[in-house]
């Protein structure tokens, strides 16, 4: 074995990836989900915040893996660890991220666990819960609201509470109801954000008629 391959993934001589501020690294056991359910969220909400998330999908068995996940960690902005059913390659690349001093945004599936809460040794780490896949969403918009601000206007970490009222209001105001672009537009965002903002009221605070292009928002009946 040579000399650079036995050298340390997290050793400080290595030379650093560059990194791009709009890249977010993520570690998720995919043996628990099916990928693409679990990965609709992050696909809505990359176009949402014009991000790209890059995910470990490979096992880590050798040493050139870890070293491809390392550069995979120190190029990205931040990561989101999934550390749901306690997976051993998920928590090895978290271990990885702290060693490496970089940020590590956790969270967890506790129905995903036999105690149906997460491992004791991790109770007091810092870290967002979710039981479903929109919950799953409300616990990645919050990350991405830290670190891609939508509106530097809005506080931070309110700004899509913010913008939600704003939608409901502004469609009251319509009685022919309003489409998706009509409410970009009111709300001075871009198609796919709005999307974002008014996805999760459908069934609650709003409903819809019509169907893809031609779907049209109206405030639901109290």
């Amino acid at each position: 074995m040579t000399e650079a391959s036995t050298q340390s993934v997290i050793a400080t001589g290595l030379p650093n990836p560059a990194r791009n501020p709009r890249q977010i690294f993520v570690a998720y056991p995919y043996t628990l989900y099916d990928t693409n359910d679990y990965r609709k969220p992050y696909k809505e909400l990359a176009k949402a915040f014009n991000v790209r998330f890059v995910f470990a999908d490979e096992k880590i068995t050798t040493l050139h893996i870890l070293q491809k996940i390392a550069d995979y960690i120190r190029s990205s902005r931040c990561g989101i660890y999934d550390i749901s059913g306690w997976n051993a390659n998920v928590t090895l690349e978290l271990g990885l991220a702290y060693g490496m001093n970089e940020k590590a945004y956790v969270i967890a599936n506790p129905r995903q666990h036999p105690a149906g809460e997460v491992p004791s040794d991790l109770r007091g780490l810092d870290r967002m819960q979710y039981t479903s896949f929109s919950e799953l969403q409300s616990a990645l918009e919050k990350i991405l609201t830290q670190e891609l601000p939508i509106q530097p206007t809005h506080d931070v970490e309110n700004q899509l509470e913010t913008l939600r009222a704003h939608a409901i209001s502004i469609i009251k105001d319509a009685p022919d109801g309003l489409k998706i672009n009509d409410i970009a537009s009111l709300l001075g965002v871009s198609n796919e954000v709005a999307k974002v903002v008014v996805h999760p009221l459908v069934g609650s605070s709003l409903r819809t008629e019509g169907v893809r292009k031609g779907t049209r928002y109206f405030v639901a009946a109290t």
